[in-house]
């Protein structure tokens, strides 16, 4: 059940007047029935991983929570837990990939035969994976008592509106909400701003997104009868396709949460206007990155900073730069293969990592804010090549042309032709809403305008462009399959 089908649309308001009409101590059961429904609607085998996930990680908190005191089993229940949930990773999502490489790089293993190799991964693994050891690490670092109850723990690595594409959120802020009284009362204000979320996101996802992904799809696939211009084109379209397209999933999902009370962390913060690739992390996909910060970059820089002070011949470069160039380039080595099992995510996130080494070295403050803009623009965009192709070949294909063949602009003269009109007019209006968001937040403000007429019509167009511009083919989401 994808978040842009008549499904969706159908289901969620179901869920969210039985959820005010049912009683509170009842909530958790209505809305855990409701997740795993939502779940099923994709594969109904998936669900043997989920609760299998979720009972590992329910039960290796409380064995780790038994074990305060005695470090030596507090570290083999963390052990155990962080073996099987990225052994089940490993398994149903990078056995063929890492199969394959051994056998074209190295020839130990022979090609496999066997599709058990090459399992479909089930929907949403990555995410509820890292969302459910976020819990397990703060019940090790003894930032939250393990949650007792075993359904409501089921419900925070369930949750429907989080479980495919996040965000991925942090065990000590969504949880206590499922208990909180006061939040589940209905209120105005948070059906008003999750309808304003919900409304938002569908614009982002069809105008924006499904509409430039039209242009990029054609070019790209066909990317030996294209020029340079054309990639740079395409280039730029993909950014904005990439953005909307997560951007437009996470404002749907945590508008479907606000419907209900909830609070869910937010996921982007207008990411493209970051002057340093260090802030454009701290604005792009907010929930990973500070997921990798808290539990990879952070403990990997504790570790090496203690190893490398002991080292006295480190003259030449100081033992904290070298540091963080080490947990930098681990941690967005894990980032890229996180994304998928493809030599080009590993390559989009190394070079992420070499990104903010060099921001790190040349430690550059102030300067002017709009070239440093641009120039952020411009890596990021070139990191989206790796990110965007099917294969490595067809990154250096791509790069080969920007540099060597410019070419002529590729304009579609078929049915299609206006399918890019439609992109440019939908980013023209995404760019209005952020520049004004970005450099005049105080300013006047239609959405939020405090004149409820004046609300109400900004939302009555905004639903009219997307009824209008918008593509209705219920295509996946983008990030639902990372």
């Amino acid at each position: 059940m994808y978040f842009n089908t008549t499904q969706y649309i159908l289901f969620l308001p179901l869920v969210v007047i039985l959820f005010y009409l049912t009683p509170f101590r009842f909530r958790w059961l209505l809305l855990l029935a409701a997740s795993y429904y939502f779940y099923v609607c994709w594969r109904a085998e998936f669900m043997v991983v989920i609760i299998f996930s979720t009972m590992v990680n329910y039960f290796s908190a409380i064995l780790i929570a038994r074990n305060k005191t005695n470090k030596r089993n507090k570290k083999i229940f963390l052990t155990i837990a962080l073996v099987i949930n990225l052994g089940m990773l490993i398994i149903l999502k990078y056995l063929g990939f890492i199969n394959d490489f051994f056998h074209e790089i190295f020839g130990i293993i022979p090609a496999p035969t066997s599709p058990l190799l090459y399992l479909i991964a089930p929907v949403g693994l990555s995410y509820f994976t890292l969302q459910s050891l976020t819990y397990v690490f703060d019940t090790y670092y003894n930032l939250r008592e393990p949650e007792k109850h075993p359904g409501i723990f089921a419900l925070y690595v369930a949750f429907f509106p989080l479980i495919l594409s996040g965000p991925i959120e942090q065990s000590t802020h969504l949880l206590p909400q499922f208990r909180d009284k006061a939040r589940a009362k209905l209120k105005s204000v948070n059906i008003e701003e999750g309808i304003k979320l919900i409304i938002w996101g569908y614009f982002l996802k069809l105008v924006v997104a499904d509409r430039t992904s039209i242009y990029v799809d054609a070019v790209f696939g066909n990317v030996d009868r294209h020029g340079g211009i054309t990639f740079i084109a395409a280039l730029i379209l993909y950014s904005f396709q990439i953005y909307s397209d997560f951007a437009g999933y996470s404002c749907i999902a945590i508008g479907s949460a606000r419907l209900m009370g909830f609070d869910v962390l937010h996921n982007f913060n207008r990411p493209y206007f970051s002057q340093s690739i260090s802030e454009f992390w701290t604005r792009w996909h907010i929930s990973l990155s500070t997921w990798l910060r808290n539990y990879l970059f952070n403990p990997l820089s504790y570790y090496f900073m203690r190893k490398l002070q002991k080292e006295r011949y480190l003259k030449i470069i100081k033992p904290e730069l070298l540091t963080y160039a080490i947990a930098a380039s681990i941690t967005f080595l894990m980032c890229g293969i996180w994304h998928g099992a493809n030599f080009t995510f590993i390559i989009w996130g190394s070079l992420h990592g070499f990104y903010l080494i060099v921001d790190r070295i040349i430690n550059k403050k102030g300067g002017n804010r709009v070239l440093n803009i641009i120039i952020t623009y411009i890596l990021v965009l070139f990191a989206w090549i790796f990110f965007r192709s099917e294969n490595v070949h067809q990154s250096l294909t791509v790069i080969k042309a920007i540099l060597t063949h410019p070419g002529s602009l590729y304009i579609p003269f078929d049915s299609d032709v206006v399918a890019p009109v439609y992109a440019v007019l939908g980013i023209f209006i995404l760019l209005m809403v952020e520049v004004k968001r970005e450099f005049f937040n105080n300013s006047f403000s239609l959405s939020g305008n405090k004149n409820e007429y004046i609300r109400m019509a900004s939302y009555g167009f905004m639903i009219f462009l997307i009824l209008y511009l918008g593509v209705f083919d219920a295509s996946q989401f983008m990030y639902v399959k990372f």
